[in-house]
């Protein structure tokens, strides 16, 4: 299990504030096993963030086909939001603003931008030369 500390504020008049109380869902994108075949099912985890809007959860290191979720509010707050995210597998607590989001379609990182934004000719001509070879 990973320790995920979770810490989450608004901008009010006179700065940030905490996000007190609010509650949160964290839901695995499906079903998954653990490293000790215990079989976890996609239901959602609901708590509730401290007055403080932080809360520290044991959650299991997310695999290569599956993530969590992470939902902030209800439909009729005005920050709800969405955001879907891997777990690593650490002895040490993590900070959820460390942790990486990934698209929730193909859980590929979101911070990575375009692969192809970094190709340029030297690689199309390194790839010409190894097809004709």
């Amino acid at each position: 299990m990973t320790q995920v500390k979770i810490d989450i504020g608004k901008l009010d008049a006179n700065g940030i504030v905490d996000l007190a109380n609010d509650p949160i869902i964290i839901t695995p994108t499906k079903r998954f096993t653990t490293s000790t075949k215990k079989i976890i099912v996609n239901e959602p985890l609901k708590t509730t963030l401290d007055q403080h809007g932080a809360i520290t959860l044991n959650l299991p290191p997310t695999g290569t086909d599956w993530a969590y979720q992470l939902t902030v509010g209800n439909d009729k707050s005005p920050h709800n939001f969405r955001v879907t995210f891997d777990v690593p597998d650490s002895a040490n607590p993590v900070s959820f603003a460390d942790l990486v989001t990934v698209d929730p379609t193909t859980l590929t990182p979101t911070t990575t931008g375009n692969p192809l934004a970094d190709i340029d000719q030297s690689d199309v001509d390194w790839a010409l030369a190894a097809i004709r070879n």
